[in-house]
């Protein structure tokens, strides 16, 4: 199994050989240049689309049927605001933006009863399924 470094540093060792052919001296300081320049402007670049992704998920994950909910309804602006009147985008904009301040941010919590009683449901089903599929 090849690793992701194993490709990158033979690269690198044959970039610095070619280097070295044609140049006849080291890369030192315009590999040095390329690292502090483009590279770590990539780098960023990812970086800030990983983590606005993964704060995404956090996002969602905390009540994901509103969050859901939401995206849906920024999906449905987008797709119609050509074809609807600029006030009438305003308005649906407006009340977007009402639904987004009201997201609570995390499920709503159950009392112990209530999720012990969701539980023994769950394994009712289970075995409901269980004693049908056997048979």
């Amino acid at each position: 199994m090849i690793l992701i470094d194993e490709p990158l540093m033979y690269a690198f060792v044959a970039f610095w050989i070619i280097w070295v052919a044609v140049r006849r001296k080291e890369p030192g300081r315009w590999l040095i240049k390329f690292c502090e320049g483009p590279l770590m402007t990539f780098a960023r670049f990812i970086d800030f689309y990983v983590m606005r992704m993964a704060g995404f998920f956090v996002w969602v994950s905390k009540n994901p049927m509103v969050a859901l909910r939401i995206k849906e309804k920024e999906v449905r602006l987008k797709v119609e605001k050509p074809v609807i009147t600029p006030k009438k985008a305003e308005e649906y904009e407006r009340g977007l933006e009402e639904v987004r301040i009201r997201y609570t941010k995390e499920l709503p919590r159950l009392s112990l009863g209530a999720s012990i009683l969701l539980i023994l449901l769950f394994f009712l089903v289970y075995l409901a399924m269980y004693l049908l599929t056997v048979h």
